[in-house]
């Protein structure tokens, strides 16, 4: 185990520390830039905490430093006691003239609103401003919302989903993209559900309840979430063939459309993958079509022996990756538009997930922390660049989210301040302050520990301490 976590720190901290750092450089960038609007001076621009590794000072007195302890920066103000721009009374109170033109606390209302909030602003900026670029020029990948395969006595089954169905809208909100229903779906186990879908012409009504599934993932980490048993249209088309497989030894190349498997016609791709997974080494006999001919096949699956050291259920693979999807490539307006559409969808689908979590519907166990989101950067960055960077946008998504927050010490907090200071027509006193301040920070670190203590027991790290001490 030693040896994978070395592996692992090699392997995901470098992805892990770019992103974060890009993220946090932008967070930070929006407070700086509408404070220096304001005609605010910036005292520190720091990208990390503790000890400061390399830094220098710009014409108009900025300090901006690196520092030792990646996770996270802040921008100090003018009158600030420390970065989380707690002001100074004392020293506020003996400035001269000229200094509170410049101070960040004697500013008024409005602007040093507009300074806090353009940290999380500047985060949902640049999640859409990248997420456009990727659709202009990678394309945008969209999966119409048509169903291509219900799973014999699924939930979908029995309420009476046919395949050819194409899936309008889930509780009167528009679907236009089938990834859209999977997270209607997925947040909503054990709740009844109206869907208005278009059959041979027709619309009609379909009442459902997803059945609560648990289920691992390739790490071995157990997730709930709704299922209905309902899946995309997707042919089963070979997008990659991985060296030294089972299909590699078969024969198998890219563009093969498989049709059938040991006689059974095959319409989707994850028909395929449940017959293979399930297959315990025997022999399979596949049908495939390359170049307008048929051609048979075949293949023994090889079991998936990561998953099965992970602690996940065994599972046998081919080595076989489906063809994604041809991306449509958009110009700028329509890029831009489809990217505010899809991170408005992001943000309130993690809303809601994070409000189940509240509410008690949903675990605690998925919230993951520092170590999770690095393990997230390794393995984007070993599927390619693209990838990579929707990490970050999804991340830069949550944390302009998270940062709104109604919490002392961030952003939220802050702007929850102003409001009773609009209410008031006086800003809180500074024991109040101070008092939010300790509530907000305790939060925060307690929050940090549960996510880590999370993560740590989902990589099976405490058991592995326990089995030592055992």
């Amino acid at each position: 185990m030693l040896l994978g976590l070395f592996n692992g720190i090699f392997m995901y901290v470098p992805p892990f520390l770019v992103v974060l750092t890009v993220l946090v450089f932008v967070h930070e960038m929006g407070h700086y830039l509408v404070a220096r609007y304001n005609g605010v001076r910036v005292e520190v621009f720091s990208i990390g905490f503790g000890p400061e590794i390399k830094g220098w000072n710009d014409k108009t007195g900025t300090r901006w430093k690196i520092c030792w302890i990646p996770f996270g920066g802040y921008v100090k103000f003018f009158g600030d006691s420390d970065g989380a721009s707690r002001p100074d009374g004392e020293a506020l109170r003996e400035l001269a003239e000229a200094e509170r033109d410049v101070s960040f606390h004697h500013k008024r209302l409005g602007q040093r609103a507009a300074i806090v909030a353009a940290g999380p602003m500047a985060n949902f900026i640049y999640a859409i401003i990248v997420l456009a670029g990727m659709y202009m020029v990678f394309g945008q990948r969209v999966t119409p919302p048509e169903i291509g395969r219900v799973v014999d006595e699924s939930v979908g089954a029995v309420a009476g989903f046919k395949i050819g169905d194409v899936v309008l809208a889930v509780d009167g909100d528009s679907i236009h993209r089938f990834e859209q229903l999977q997270q209607a779906v997925f947040l909503n186990p054990d709740r009844a559900l109206s869907f208005r879908i278009r059959r041979d012409g027709q619309e009609q009504t379909i009442a459902a309840t997803p059945r609560l599934t648990e289920r691992a993932d390739q790490q071995g980490n157990m997730h709930k979430f709704g299922d209905l048993g309902l899946l995309a249209a997707s042919p089963a088309i070979v997008g990659k063939v991985y060296d030294d497989s089972p299909a590699a030894d078969a024969g198998f190349e890219t563009g093969d459309r498989i049709v059938a498997i040991d006689g059974l016609v095959l319409d989707n791709f994850e028909r395929l993958q449940d017959i293979v997974a399930t297959s315990k080494g025997r022999q399979l006999s596949l049908t495939v079509v390359r170049g307008g001919a048929e051609t048979r096949l075949s293949v023994a699956a090889r079991l998936d022996v990561a998953a099965k050291e992970a602690g996940g259920p065994e599972r046998w693979l081919i080595g076989i990756m489906r063809a994604p999807l041809t991306p449509v490539k958009l110009g700028p307006v329509a890029a831009l538009v489809e990217a505010s559409t899809t991170s408005y969808d992001m943000l309130v689908q993690t809303l809601a997930y994070v409000g189940q979590m509240i509410t008690g519907s949903r675990g605690t166990e998925d919230l993951g922390g520092p170590l999770r989101i690095a393990q997230a950067s390794g393995q984007a960055a070993q599927v390619g660049v693209e990838q990579l960077i929707m990490l970050s946008i999804l991340l830069s998504l949550n944390l302009g989210m998270i940062n709104l927050f109604p919490i002392p010490i961030l952003d939220g907090g802050h702007l929850l301040f102003y409001g009773f200071e609009a209410v008031l027509r006086r800003p809180l006193t500074e024991k109040m302050q101070e008092i939010g301040f300790r509530i907000g920070l305790a939060m925060v670190l307690s929050l940090t520990v549960f996510v880590t203590w999370n993560d740590l027991v989902q990589f099976r790290f405490v058991e592995f301490i326990a089995g030592l001490f055992s």
